[in-house]
């Protein structure tokens, strides 16, 4: 079978991006697919290249016609296309060139979507794809509800699976001392927050809880690893992606705690399984609702007791007090609380710890999600 996926793509810091790169690669593994991926050039010349065992065509191009998106899928010849989709992810321009230009089957994963018309630009084009599509992918309930309910689409087009993770990457056994010397941890106990620095994570929840915390975790720093996506957005008032770590680190400095927090800014993928498994404790405040989470998987992976917010896309894959603490959004007394509670007592974090990898290698393995992957592939092709 031969799967055409079109998406963003490394060297593009894009969680999206990340996704894609891991699923294909493990999509690839399987003698019976042959997967070219469709992706924007980014700085890269354009043309077809290898990556990993994959065929890479950046040759898409933001302002595609439906002619060239037309030659770019002759030119693979799939038996099947499948789109990677957010809100923002692809400018309208590309949605519709697709759904005109697309004559095999096409599968969507969507990862977000509007949920109402305050980006009506989006939507309509969105809503092509959306009927255009043989079938829906999506990590959650929630964002099954939206398309469902905003978008109007038919409930039994939608199929929910889950966003993987590799867990022979990333282990609780994984060697911290590279991680621990480039960011200057030494022997300190580690809080981790881990994933792209925007808005409507809970950063500033977290800092604020964190200036609870700190006078009484005098051995403990608090880690924000991550850096802004390539493609950084504008948030009205809040001002661009790529400003707001500095933000960050303002507020962190009026509150007096910067001295006890590490900014990494993008972590190298050499780095990030032994940053997780220096670990003690790993929090996700979100302030939104996510539809699901590369870092929560990658932190589950790593065998890391989670504080997460309690949001259905978080609550379908962590039991509370299991694996994971869950508080409110916006709270930062709980969740200072939260935090020193898994601080002092380290047994109960360990016994979660186990749990959490338990539940990645049980549910979350990109083999799992490749061989649901593969499976839906051939009903649509059928």
């Amino acid at each position: 079978m031969r799967i055409l996926w079109i998406t963003s793509f490394p060297p593009r810091r894009c969680g999206i991006g990340d996704y894609s790169a891991d699923l294909t690669t493990h999509l690839a593994r399987d003698a019976r697919v042959a997967v070219r991926v469709l992706t924007y050039a980014d700085g890269l010349a354009p043309g077809v290249t290898r990556w990993d065992g994959i065929e890479v065509s950046r040759n898409l191009d933001a302002r595609a016609s439906p002619h060239r998106i037309a030659r770019e899928i002759e030119a693979f010849g799939p038996d099947l296309v499948h789109l990677q989709s957010s809100s923002f992810l692809h400018r309208p321009s590309v949605n519709r060139a697709l759904r005109r230009a697309c004559d095999v089957p096409l599968v969507t994963t969507v990862h977000d979507t509007p949920r109402s018309w305050r980006v009506f630009y989006t939507i309509p084009s969105l809503r092509g794809i959306y009927r255009k599509s043989h079938r829906l992918i999506v990590h959650s309930s929630a964002v099954t509800r939206v398309l469902q309910d905003f978008h109007g689409v038919d409930g039994q087009k939608i199929a929910r699976m889950p966003h993987g993770v590799d867990t022979s990457v990333y282990r609780p056994d994984a060697d911290t001392n590279e991680a621990r010397r480039e960011y200057g941890l030494g022997e300190a106990r580690v809080v981790l927050f881990f994933g792209f620095l925007r808005p409507g994570k809970g950063l500033e929840t977290l800092l604020r809880a964190w200036a609870h915390v700190a006078p009484t975790a005098s051995d403990a720093v608090l880690v924000v690893a991550g850096g802004s996506p390539t493609q950084a957005r504008r948030y009205g008032l809040i001002g661009q992606e790529a400003e707001y770590p500095e933000t960050l680190r303002k507020m962190a400095a009026d509150l007096d705690v910067l001295d006890r927090v590490c900014f990494t800014d993008y972590v190298p993928d050499s780095l990030v399984p032994g940053l997780l498994a220096s670990a003690e404790v790993a929090v996700l405040p979100y302030g939104g609702s996510p539809s699901q989470s590369g870092p929560l998987h990658k932190l589950l992976s790593a065998g890391r007791p989670i504080i997460a917010t309690a949001f259905p896309g978080f609550q379908e894959v962590l039991t509370q007090g299991s694996e994971a603490l869950l508080v409110p959004a916006g709270d930062a007394g709980l969740l200072a609380e939260a935090i020193q509670r898994l601080l002092r007592d380290p047994a109960t974090a360990r016994e979660m710890g186990k749990r959490a990898r338990q539940t990645a290698e049980q549910s979350l393995d990109w083999s799992i999600v490749a061989r649901q992957t593969l499976d839906l592939y051939e009903g649509v092709h059928k």
